[in-house]
């Protein structure tokens, strides 16, 4: 389903899609700012300095690989040199995914296999599910944004038993930041080796 059409059914709004397809703009791009444009990341591990990661069979994610983009690692074993010779793009069969996408095995019996990772090693890969926590930051802040009463200017509104206060100003701001709070949280995850 397109995000306007999931705006439309959470928040119930009657505005054109126009209308809606600015505001989502709007706010994406509020998200942009504050997070960084929706794409892949870069995770990097290692020091060879220290002893504690070096050898390691599996590398562990904070965020899950989206099996459906690409995943480019890169192994850098510096050899104390610090030149760029002992880079090495790892090919597919160099590594297995598991844990649904948050553990990668190094294989030895690839294009380029080992028995363990090389002292420092970057992954650049997407995460799963990153435009799916985007979108839902998308509708939650439209709800507020959209309350129908609250947009034409109607504050409250009173009829025998049922009463309705629209929310102020300030109120939307907390609630606006209470969403972007919950984003970051959603979205920051760091990276962990596992022995």
């Amino acid at each position: 389903m397109a995000l306007i059409d999931r705006v439309k059914e959470r928040t119930g709004t009657d505005l054109s899609d126009a209308e809606l397809a600015s505001m989502i703009a709007a706010v994406t791009l509020e998200i942009d700012g504050r997070f960084g444009p929706a794409g892949p990341i870069t995770v990097e591990f290692g020091d060879p300095s220290d002893p504690e990661t070096r050898g390691l069979r599996t590398l562990r994610l904070a965020r899950p690989i989206d099996p459906a983009q690409p995943v480019t690692i890169t192994e850098t074993d510096p050899a104390w040199s610090g030149s760029g010779s002992g880079e090495v793009t790892l090919a597919a069969n160099d590594y297995r995914v598991l844990d649904g996408g948050r553990t990668l095995q190094r294989l030895f019996d690839g294009d380029t296999g080992r028995s363990h990772w090389a002292p420092l090693v970057s992954i650049v890969y997407t995460p799963a599910g990153l435009q799916d926590l985007r979108d839902e930051a998308v509708i939650r802040i439209l709800q507020f944004d959209t309350a129908g009463r609250a947009a034409a200017g109607l504050k409250s509104e009173k009829a025998g038993d049922y009463s309705w206060t629209g929310a102020t100003g300030t109120e939307r701001a907390e609630s606006r930041e209470a969403v972007f709070t919950w984003l970051g949280t959603a979205l920051r995850g760091s990276a962990m080796p596992m022995a």
